[in-house]
């Protein structure tokens, strides 16, 4: 309510208050609630129809163009506009849901830099396997193994990695199909 009251003066708060009253005979316009941004809202009938009542909102500040409104209209109080939403917005709902954009805003922020540093991480991956492949080739097959060892046994690991083409090239010798077993169907 601080946020009400830095906007309107208490005579203010007051007629609206009075202004809400359902029960005075004769009156056609009634006062419904406050936004954060200090715009109200209210029902009326022309007709006196009392049913179908029509809503409105009546801005804080006065702008050129209406469409200028619907920055400061909160969702909820757009629902209601619309009648798409029968019960009338507290403040307090819209302090959470202001609340609620804040935290989705900051873990948005977060996810994107964890994003950021994977493609990072990913990147110096591949440019390390890159440099591996290059000294591979620059430096030939037996030195770049000669080399690896070294890294591996400096890093303090003892077994060193077999080649996996290496293995795939002795296995073509083999005939697949002299060494493959059928059994029949029983």
């Amino acid at each position: 309510m601080d946020i009400i009251k830095n906007k309107y003066p208490f005579w203010k708060r007051l007629l609206h208050r009075w202004q809400a009253r359902r029960d005075i005979p004769f009156r056609r316009k009634f006062f419904v609630g406050y936004d954060l941004h200090g715009n109200t809202y209210w029902e009326f009938t022309l007709d006196g129809n009392m049913q179908r009542m029509r809503r409105k909102l009546e801005p804080f500040r006065q702008e050129l163009f209406e469409v200028d409104y619907f920055s400061t209209i909160p969702p909820q109080w757009l629902q209601w506009l619309r009648r798409t939403r029968d019960a009338v917005p507290t403040l307090d709902e819209l302090v959470l849901d202001q609340l609620r954009q804040q935290r989705l805003k900051i873990l948005a922020q977060q996810a994107d830099e964890r994003w950021v540093r994977e493609k990072w991480r990913l990147e110096e991956e591949q440019r390390v396997k890159l440099q591996n492949e290059l000294d591979r080739v620059r430096l030939g097959d037996e030195e770049f193994k000669n080399k690896n060892k070294k890294k591996i046994e400096e890093k303090g690991e003892s077994e060193v990695r077999e080649d996996p083409w290496k293995a795939a090239d002795e296995s073509k010798d083999a005939n697949p199909i002299e060494s493959a077993s059928i059994k029949p169907r029983q």
